[in-house]
């Protein structure tokens, strides 16, 4: 999809903070149409204020399909199309998977996981009638691993690159695009959380830059920066004889 081009109309999951409000921002900035959605109705209405005409906010818990499908019923009634959804909503918990806490476990999966899928039940059936869309699923590097200490969100986020590359085949012929971005380290209220130090951290707006322009090309999948991106696919290569002594190494350095 040519983003250049203005009057598309984009659905954000996570819309109100981090990359998902510079990305809202900057596509905007070129014309667009964009809803954003979120549990927090205040981070909702602050980034409306960068443009009150374009920008259209829905409260939305991504863990109720319910309401992910009132939600995309009111955008298709009002905007006629949804020609891009960027599915960025997710949580993060730094640290090792507390097992005696079941509840946090779910609510994590129901997030990161579940929450993709219920989104998915309710834009697929519009992109297939309308017969184009895109959709993009924000995962990250730490699914590209099982790492020490990234918990259950690399978990989660493994299992949407996984699912995202399944879709990419199968919803070809409907002429939908899939794409997945895995972007490294980004200065937002989630990374703050991390009590280590960042390599090659950027700024959510260069992060938004990136992804919006890759959002033009064919690639499958959108990475950035190259300098983390590039170790990290060795690691994804790398033999278990070789990855576990390596990791143990990096732990002892923690």
């Amino acid at each position: 999809m040519d983003m250049m081009r203005n009057n598309k109309t984009v659905w954000i999951t996570g819309g109100g903070t981090g990359i998902g409000k510079s990305v809202t921002e900057q596509l905007v900035d070129l014309g667009h149409n964009v809803i954003i959605s979120g549990r927090r109705l205040k981070n909702l209405n602050k980034v409306k204020l960068y443009d009150s005409k374009k920008i259209t906010v829905k409260v939305l818990d991504i863990c109720s399909a319910e309401d992910c499908r009132k939600v995309v019923r009111s955008i298709d009634s009002k905007f006629g199309s949804i020609d891009l959804v960027i599915l960025n909503a997710a949580t993060y918990n730094p640290g090792k998977i507390n097992f005696d806490n079941l509840e946090s476990i779910k609510s994590i999966l129901n997030i990161n996981l579940m929450g993709q899928i219920n989104c998915l039940s309710s834009i697929l059936p519009i992109m297939k009638r309308q017969k184009h869309g895109h959709i993009v699923f924000m995962s990250s590097p730490a699914g590209y691993r099982g790492l020490p200490n990234s918990g259950l969100y690399g978990v989660t986020k493994s299992a949407l690159t996984f699912l995202s590359e399944s879709l990419y085949l199968e919803l070809e012929k409907n002429n939908i695009k899939v794409q997945v971005v895995n972007p490294g380290f980004i200065k937002t209220p989630m990374t703050d959380k991390n009590k280590f130090t960042m390599p090659f951290i950027m700024s959510s707006e260069e992060a938004a830059k990136r992804l919006i322009k890759g959002l033009d090309t064919d690639t499958f999948e959108i990475s950035f920066p190259k300098r983390l991106i590039i170790p990290m696919k060795v690691l994804q290569i790398l033999p278990y004889n070789l990855y576990f002594p390596l990791m143990r190494k990096l732990l002892r350095r923690i």
